[in-house]
């Protein structure tokens, strides 16, 4: 019997002191966490960071940091911020050597923070015999900075001059840190909050320079952001450095009741976005209309791109004089004195239906 109990008290007792320790560094962490997402709440990457450096101190006694973002060919990083390494240091730490060395090690595919010890044959690679180890550096915790959907977006180092730093604790607790600076950083999070400023918007997505289709976080997705390329490309085709937005209608194929349409506004990304996404495309509802039916948009999209009015008749497949009487229209209902105000008007408001994309939805109507 009393072997059992002593037996009993080593089982309970031992684990008690490792969850009161566990308990301590996430607490140290979730403090952390917190206090970064209060002071970066627009997760604006170039923000300065260097003030999680004393609080991440306390649960990791680190002589060296650094946080690092992965560049958009994943052969070196980009320091964010760092203390403790000088130049020949922060050049090393963003080197396409090193970065390698990562790869080798399996970072780039982990989710979880790393010790040097928890990786076989660590001191056996060139950053650690040939650079960290002479320099006085004895052990690492590297936090892999990594998306929900699975993109790694960079690194957090703590390099520190004893082995027994950092503890278990400290690298599980470092699992919190990570998530939070990621969110910082993270630039689908910013496209997020700039995608919101377009009002009622109610999905989103970004477009990346090969035109692959991106979710975005916190945004919903909507099956014309996926299946109808056209619709993309004509939201972010035109933006460039002194085009930063465009907007236009879709015409949504009408089931024989009232023709329906939603607004798609492409937004320029700001630049030096990681992956570098050239656009956002936005849908929202379509607002005022001012009136006009559906073949006065068409006819409309057609001024605005230039035709004349023997051109829009030849394109609808009506007469010249069919195609200046919806002019009389349109322009009495935009209170506009000519076509190219009128023009002019409906770009400004958002009143501009492409005509390439009302041809590949199938809108007999157009000439009707």
């Amino acid at each position: 019997m009393v072997s059992l109990a002593r037996g009993m008290r080593r089982i309970f007792t031992r684990p008690l002191e490792e969850m009161q320790a566990v308990t301590e560094s996430l607490g140290m962490a979730l403090d952390l966490a917190a206090e970064i997402h209060r002071l970066t709440p627009s997760g604006d990457p170039a923000r300065d960071l260097d003030f999680v450096w004393d609080p991440m101190s306390r649960l990791v006694p680190f002589v060296a940091s650094w946080i690092g973002t992965l560049d958009e060919d994943h052969c070196g990083y980009t320091t964010v911020a760092s203390a403790g390494h000088d130049l020949d240091g922060l050049a090393y730490m963003e080197s396409a050597d090193l970065t390698a060395q990562r790869k080798t090690t399996g970072l780039l595919r982990r989710r979880r923070p790393v010790r040097l010890q928890d990786v076989p044959n660590a001191m056996e690679l060139p950053c650690w015999s040939e650079q960290w180890w002479p320099i006085g550096f004895r052990e690492v915790v590297a936090a892999p900075l990594v998306t929900p959907d699975g993109r790694h977006l960079g690194v957090l180092t703590l390099h520190t001059d004893t082995a027994v730093q950092p503890t278990v604790d400290a690298r599980d607790a470092m699992v919190v840190i990570a998530h939070a600076m990621t969110a910082v950083l993270d630039p689908m999070n910013s496209l997020s909050g700039l995608a919101r400023l377009v009002q009622g918007a109610v999905a989103a997505a970004a477009v990346d320079r090969r035109g692959t289709v991106v979710p975005l976080p916190g945004m919903p997705s909507d099956p014309l952001l996926i299946g109808r390329p056209d619709i993309v490309t004509t939201a972010v085709g035109h933006l460039s450095d002194q085009v930063r937005h465009t907007s236009f209608l879709f015409p949504i194929p009408a089931d024989g009741g009232q023709q329906r349409y939603i607004r798609v506004t492409g937004l320029a990304c700001p630049p030096g976005t990681s992956e570098e996404p050239v656009g956002l495309v936005v849908l929202s509802p379509a607002g005022d209309l001012r009136g006009l039916t559906f073949r006065e948009l068409v006819v409309l999209g057609l001024v605005i791109e230039g035709y004349a009015n023997q051109g829009i008749a030849s394109r609808l497949s009506i007469t010249a004089r069919t195609a200046a009487a919806h002019l009389e229209h349109i322009r009495a209902k935009l209170s506009a004195p000519t076509r190219t105000a009128a023009a002019v008007l409906a770009l400004r408001s958002g009143l501009y239906v492409p005509y390439g994309l009302v041809d590949n939805a199938g809108h007999g109507s157009a000439s009707s």
